[in-house]
């Protein structure tokens, strides 16, 4: 597997003084968008990137904590593929 491409793409301000920066996330054919929102009085212009990237990792990190019982171990995996009655071709 490849390495994700992380790149912001949107930097616009929101009602209730918030600014909201969108991020794009690109990995081979999967691609998808993350909005984080901050208050404008809480950072400077130059430290609201740094902040939404800071809370962008918190969140995957409490995601991947609350999936981690989904994880499923290599052998587990072929045992479903061999399982599968779709036919093979």
């Amino acid at each position: 597997m490849g390495r994700y491409k992380i790149k912001v793409t949107r930097i616009e301000t929101v009602p209730n003084a918030q600014v909201r920066i969108t991020f794009q996330i690109d990995r081979g054919p999967i691609a998808f968008q993350v909005p984080i929102v901050l208050a404008v009085g809480d950072f400077d212009d130059t430290e609201m990137i740094q902040a939404a990237r800071s809370i962008m990792h918190r969140m995957f990190v409490e995601l991947a904590a609350q999936s981690k019982r989904w994880k499923l171990s290599a052998k587990s995996l072929r045992q479903l593929s061999k399982m599968s009655m779709r036919p093979k071709g």
